[in-house]
């Protein structure tokens, strides 16, 4: 596959993926063409990955499909609203920056605001926490790991890391 050689995990699709994204998008002087060619090789990618998954129940691909089609969705329809950050961490969205601007957009395309984390996230389906226990942004880029963008320099490609 032309734009995802060397991909192994559902993680480094996604962070790939959105990489991308925000270089072949036709909203970024992209080419549409382009574009649909690295949905298809994404769709196509991310069904193997999971299907392929010994550890994965029945459940948990049917899941993990969804999760990886409606992220991609999600991404498409936010990725370029001007001074905002957005955040993989684990298989939600968080965005922050300066969200006061287009917060009507985020809770119009379905994203929630924290209060205690100042951000606005997204996660497939309904989510209960199993601890009491609060963790921070920084806690939970530790334990699930994150890739950024600030979308106001997507533009230049500086990536953040």
């Amino acid at each position: 596959m032309k734009f995802f050689e060397n991909i192994k995990t559902l993680d480094e699709l996604r962070r790939e993926y959105r990489r991308l994204a925000f270089l072949y998008h036709p909203d970024k002087g992209g080419d549409t063409a382009i574009m649909q060619v690295i949905n298809d090789q994404y769709d196509r990618l991310s069904k193997m990955l999971i299907n392929g998954n010994a550890d994965f129940s029945e459940a948990r691909k049917e899941y993990e499909q969804q999760v990886s089609e409606e992220m991609r969705d999600r991404l498409d329809r936010i990725m370029f609203l001007k001074g905002i950050v957005i955040e993989l961490i684990g298989s939600w969205i968080w965005i922050t920056g300066n969200t006061f601007a287009v917060r009507e957009t985020l809770k119009g395309e379905g994203y929630k605001f924290s209060h205690p984390k100042a951000a606005w996230y997204w996660h497939k389906g309904e989510y209960f926490k199993k601890s009491g226990k609060l963790m921070s942004m920084d806690e939970m880029r530790e334990v699930w790991g994150s890739e950024k963008v600030d979308s106001q320099y997507a533009n230049q490609n500086n990536f953040i890391h």
